[in-house]
């Protein structure tokens, strides 16, 4: 627990928030290890900020919301625990990355609910934060979780067992969804429902004029109320939002003038072709729908620009969208390299009115701090769209960062003006998120349980939950 606090550097976080001071960094290998850790960190008045790997992209990497922590590295935690390939779950610890869940589900009734980010990052950490997969919303995936918490004793919750099985949900009260957005104790396992192989793998790919946005996203909502014969998350991406002025940057390769409506359809082969064809009348109004294909996922080649959006389908992740919107050979340069990075990620209403009105202060917004940006829909149920509003910036341009950190920050309280919650935050905002959108009486609450498992504020601290 020794260590001389030092200033994380700015390279480690492509986001360029905030640099912190650290106080050390260490790797625990066991539940035990952290354990320990907790308690002497209790025991010395010292502050612990666990990740799984780091690769919060856009939302702070790996540096911790507030200074003075102890950053815990938990990515040597990577034993896949168990594996229940008749039911359809898996037993992971935070190490576990996408890669690693997906190789060993190769050739099994059963697939990954896989993410666009990097197949490095951990599967625990991106669910635990309410990342969107390629089927469904990643928190409908968590069934179950062990965590230590801040005396050093060890919980379990929602069924998983101290042996590390999962058997189904138990009688009682089921703790598991307090640990989702979190800073109650350090999440060593988690146990997560996987989907099970369809017969066949569905791809939608459209590309449609910027002007079509709002009747776009409304066909789209209506086609999901209407009901989806098949599973998959679909899309509505890549909607440029460009200042007339300024030193401004997009991924290449994107082309201002059009969208994307992307997605898997998956199941068997009837309700595929069923879904395509609903999906189309949906879209009947939309100029320049009439060019959507719904394709094999399995017969899309490696050259074919829509490779990767192939691969997510059939729940193989990919590192390559990642290394070719922030312009790296790898992931390991993604914090360092030129391209910076924040997300801002909003729930957004599907319906064309609401869309016109939030397109409209969206681009004042993108107009008046010279950055831009893309706007995504992620179509995570029949009421509200999980939204992402990716802001790229040059960290080679002086005042580029302070830019996109402006219009971070001015479009996420227009858009809670337009009533639009910020449902997943990052370092620099999550605690400020939760005072803004939160009740007194829920603030209150949230306070009185993070004084009652932590009065010592050892964990996280100023992440999510309110501060002891």
């Amino acid at each position: 627990m020794q260590g001389q606090s030092r200033l994380a550097p700015a390279v480690r976080d492509v986001g360029a928030h905030r640099p912190r001071a650290i106080a050390g960094e260490v790797r625990p290998q066991s539940v035990a290890e952290v354990s320990a850790l907790v308690r002497c960190a209790a025991a010395d008045g010292r502050r612990l900020f666990p990740y799984s790997t780091g690769r919060n992209w856009g939302m702070g990497s790996g540096v911790p919301a507030t200074d003075e922590n102890i950053v815990v590295d938990l990515g040597g935690m990577n034993r896949i625990r168990s594996l229940d390939l008749e039911n359809g779950f898996a037993v992971v610890e935070p190490g576990v990355t996408q890669a690693q869940l997906a190789d060993e589900l190769r050739e099994t009734p059963w697939l990954l609910n896989v993410t666009a980010s990097c197949a490095d990052t951990s599967v625990l950490g991106n669910a635990l934060e309410r990342g969107d997969g390629s089927v469904r919303s990643r928190v409908h995936d968590v069934v179950g979780l062990e965590a230590v918490m801040p005396d050093g004793s060890v919980i379990t919750t929602g069924g998983l067992d101290t042996w590390g099985r999962y058997r189904g949900r138990v009688a009682g009260p089921d703790l598991t969804g307090a640990f989702v957005q979190h800073n109650l104790g350090i999440v060593t396992a988690m146990a997560i429902a996987l989907v099970p192989r369809p017969q066949a793998f569905g791809l939608v790919w459209s590309r449609i004029p910027r002007d079509q946005a709002e009747r776009a996203v409304s066909a789209m909502g209506a086609f999901l109320r209407r009901g989806n014969p098949a599973e998959g998350l679909i899309r509505v991406r890549e909607l440029s939002l460009v200042p007339s002025r300024g030193e401004w940057t997009l991924p290449a390769g994107v082309d201002p003038e059009l969208f994307t409506i992307v997605g898997p359809l998956i199941g068997s082969g009837e309700t595929v072709r069923l879904a395509e064809e609903l999906l189309r009348k949906a879209l009947l109004e939309v100029e320049g729908a009439e060019n959507l294909q719904v394709l094999d996922a399995t017969a899309i080649r490696p050259d074919d620009p829509l490779y990767n959006r192939a691969l997510m389908a059939q729940g193989i992740p990919t590192c390559n969208g990642v290394h070719k919107a922030l312009g790296v050979g790898s992931c390991e340069q993604v914090d360092s390299g030129r391209m910076g990075f924040l997300a801002l990620l909003p729930q957004l209403p599907m319906d064309a009115r609401s869309t016109e009105n939030i397109l409209q202060v969206l681009r004042a917004s993108v107009e008046v701090n010279a950055t831009a940006g893309l706007l995504e829909w992620n179509l995570v149920s029949r009421n509200l769209a999980n939204g992402v509003l990716q802001i790229f910036f040059d960290r080679d341009v002086p005042d580029a960062p302070a830019r996109a950190h402006r219009l971070r920050q001015e479009a996420g309280a227009l858009l809670r003006g337009y009533g639009c919650v910020i449902y997943r935050s990052d370092i620099d905002n999550s605690a400020a998120d939760v005072y803004a959108q939160s009740s007194p009486g829920t603030l209150s609450m949230l306070h009185r349980l993070k004084g009652a498992f932590d009065p010592g504020n050892v964990i996280s601290p100023g992440r999510y939950s309110i501060s002891a």
